[in-house]
């Protein structure tokens, strides 16, 4: 996953406030897409790149939309022929006791927001997997930096 290195503009004290005020009230399935090259042969062994952005919008008074989006490609190692390519953003929806700010989203979204976000997508990419009749893809767990 794509990380940013740069230096938080947040002090742990005001990251961990806000981070405490959250409350979570749904994490939703937003969009999807897959594609499965059908051209190939299903490979034995497949090289599995993740990428993921996310963005906010505050809809009203302390409610936050949060926006999560993973991009996976899977193929065979050393190649260029993309086997499998999946694309999922879920919708988390909070409220905020505190003021949601950008510099506390910069901190969010690289840690805490993996934690909610990893299972869903471990449990889509493995049941999408299996429908598309291929052996399931299974993630690993999240692991925070």
């Amino acid at each position: 996953m794509n990380k940013e290195t740069k230096k938080p503009k947040i002090s742990p004290e005001d990251y961990k406030k806000i981070l405490q005020g959250l409350e979570l009230i749904s994490i939703s399935l937003k969009e999807s897409k897959t594609f499965i090259n059908v051209d190939i042969t299903p490979p034995t062994e497949l090289s599995i790149q993740i990428k993921d952005e996310a963005s906010y919008k505050i809809k009203e008074e302390g409610i936050v939309f949060v926006f999560q989006k993973y991009n996976i490609d899977a193929r065979k190692p050393q190649s260029k022929t993309r086997f499998i390519q999946l694309e999922v953003t879920f919708l988390v929806k909070v409220y905020s006791k505190e003021i949601f700010t950008e510099d506390f989203f910069d901190v969010y979204k690289n840690i805490s927001l993996h934690l909610n976000t990893w299972p869903y997508l471990r449990e889509f990419v493995n049941q999408i997997t299996s429908r598309m009749n291929v052996p399931p893809l299974t993630l690993p767990f999240y692991k925070t930096p």
